[in-house]
């Protein structure tokens, strides 16, 4: 049975290893073990309600608890440091006396985003990324939250990586940061990921940075994902989170936005009194959570709603009897059942 639960220590090693095989690096998630270990650490500290700024790290192990995948959540993205973005704007230059109105794309430092709930840190095996357990580990996230809604904010973000070249550089990066940083991408991006993104607002210009002075591919990459965040993107917009006028600082990547309790999961989650082991009629593949905090699991179950409860189609670890959040696994199946049917 695939089950999503809070990383912990015993991890580290398999962590480690996923995130070296995975062709996006994670800001979040450096691949040094040292660094690895005291985000999990704190990671512990957040689950266990004594740290609200830590990100939360979860882990997807199959039935022989080996770990295949990661995702986080920043219950207020930055913590308690700026979240730092570029706004893409508009400047107005015009000239009544020789007939010239221009509009110029600008992109202005902001962290208008602090403070938002960020959905982050996703990483899973490839082979596995086409299949079901892609929805569990996205949308065990929601289910965390809807289990803690009073942790986190009203509005959800999610930053997708930009456009990279072959060697792992961003191309944006090479044309603006570079100039500010004088160190490459990967570099600069692992700095930031050890000391903290205060350093954009020490060594970036405050200034507008006019696009039109970048050159053409720079200019071609800004707002662009890369191109192995397709299914993540697909399943933002099934979610209802807009692109926004906010890009990464590093690669230009896109920030999604959206009002959270407003997310097609979010409404579609309900509560119910028990999971038990019965015939089933109608089944179809359920995520079912249960436990707060360092007890918390999600997992992916084959049953149906039978009046106040979920009737399973084998044992498995989810029930014990507990009330328990469910949410359809698949975007066709969230109809649910009305209460006594």
């Amino acid at each position: 049975m695939w089950q999503v639960k809070p990383i912990n220590a015993r991890d580290l090693p398999a962590l480690e290893a996923l995130l070296h095989a995975n062709p996006l690096r994670l800001s979040t998630l450096p691949p040094v073990r040292d660094q690895l270990a005291e985000r999990i650490a704190a990671a512990q500290q957040g689950f266990a309600g004594l740290d609200s700024m830590a990100t939360l790290l979860f882990g997807l192990h199959d039935e022989d608890d080996n770990l295949h995948g990661v995702c986080g959540i920043q219950p207020y993205a930055g913590g308690d440091e700026p979240f730092y973005s570029y706004r893409i704007d508009e400047l107005v230059h015009a000239s009544r006396h020789l007939g010239i109105n221009q509009r110029q794309s600008a992109l202005y430092l902001s962290h208008e985003l602090t403070g938002l709930t960020s959905l982050c840190s996703f990483s899973l095996t490839a082979a596995l990324r086409p299949t079901p357990v892609f929805n569990l580990l996205s949308r065990s996230r929601l289910l965390y939250i809807a289990a803690h809604r009073h942790a986190f904010a009203d509005e959800l973000i999610c930053e997708i990586q930009g456009i990279w070249d072959g060697a792992g550089q961003s191309v944006f990066w090479k044309s603006v940061g570079e100039l500010f940083f004088g160190l490459d991408f990967i570099t600069a991006d692992h700095q930031c990921s050890l000391h903290g993104k205060t350093v954009i607002a020490e060594l970036l210009p405050p200034y507008p940075i006019y696009t039109t002075l970048l050159p053409e591919t720079v200019q071609d990459a800004i707002g662009q994902a890369h191109p192995a965040t397709q299914r993540t993107l697909n399943w933002l917009a099934y979610e209802g989170l807009a692109k926004t006028r906010f890009v990464d600082p590093f690669d230009a990547g896109p920030t999604f936005r959206g009002p959270l309790d407003e997310l097609t999961s979010m409404q579609a989650i309900r509560t119910v009194s028990e999971v038990v082991t019965g015939t089933v009629e109608h089944p179809q593949t359920w995520l079912v959570s249960q436990g707060e905090g360092v007890d918390f699991r999600c997992a992916m179950v084959t049953g149906e709603v039978r009046a106040d409860g979920l009737r399973v189609t084998e044992p498995n670890a989810m029930i014990n009897g507990a009330p328990s959040l469910i949410l359809p696994l698949e975007p066709d199946a969230m109809r649910l059942p009305q209460e006594g049917v």
